[in-house]
């Protein structure tokens, strides 16, 4: 038997009965693992649903914790290495990318 559940002085309709509510209710606090067997056991809900429903219902849900994003090794910047390239090669100090001279002077310098 299913029956609409009252949020906030609306009619809603859901798919949950009194009797999964309850059980959503006992199994506080809910999780990811509990939502994802509470829903294995009903049929036509999956577990983002049963997180869902217990949000909107207010029962407490306590979320997987964010992973932290990983630092990266960060070599040196185009701007460190070309810094480097001028001073290895004795080329004058400027902001921006070579000149044509100065790429002609490095290739020079390999020959």
């Amino acid at each position: 038997m299913q029956s609409s559940i009252t949020l906030k002085g609306k009619d809603n309709m859901s798919n949950y009965t009194d009797e999964m509510v309850a059980v959503m209710t006992a199994a506080q606090p809910l999780n990811l693992e509990k939502a994802k067997e509470l829903a294995a056991g009903w049929e036509g809900i999956n577990h983002q649903s049963v997180i869902s429903k217990a949000r909107s219902l207010g029962l407490e849900y306590v979320s997987k914790p964010k992973r932290a994003a990983s630092k990266k090794v960060m070599g040196p910047t185009k701007a460190e290495i070309l810094f480097s390239i001028r001073d290895q090669l004795g080329l004058p100090d400027r902001e921006g990318d070579l000149t044509k001279a100065e790429l002609s002077s490095i290739l020079e310098s390999f020959a």
